[in-house]
């Protein structure tokens, strides 16, 4: 309850200009993949062969942990995090 009265002091306070002083974050998973090129998907084949079909790309089993940060005025930082790192104040700290 404290904390709620202290944000609501300073909003009296600043009026609007308390809005630009607030950072939210979010995390999420990004799946990533590595595409052919054309140069490296392309065969030679005899000119009478069938073209060779090409599989459909599929979301790889490889994901990576981002964090977001934005504020009112838009994105601020995305930061991929190390593979086994666990998200919690230090994690925070470290980046910001």
């Amino acid at each position: 309850m404290g904390f709620a009265l202290d944000i609501l002091t300073r909003y009296a306070e600043a009026g609007d200009e308390f809005h630009d002083h607030i950072v939210t974050s979010d995390e999420t998973w990004v799946y990533h993949h590595t595409l052919e090129s054309k140069q490296q998907s392309m065969q030679w084949r005899h000119s009478n062969s069938p073209k060779a079909k090409k599989c459909k790309t599929s979301i790889s089993t490889k994901k990576i942990m981002a964090s977001v940060f934005w504020d009112r005025q838009g994105f601020l930082l995305l930061e991929f995090m190390p593979p086994g790192t666990t998200i919690n104040d230090a994690a925070y700290s470290q980046t910001l």
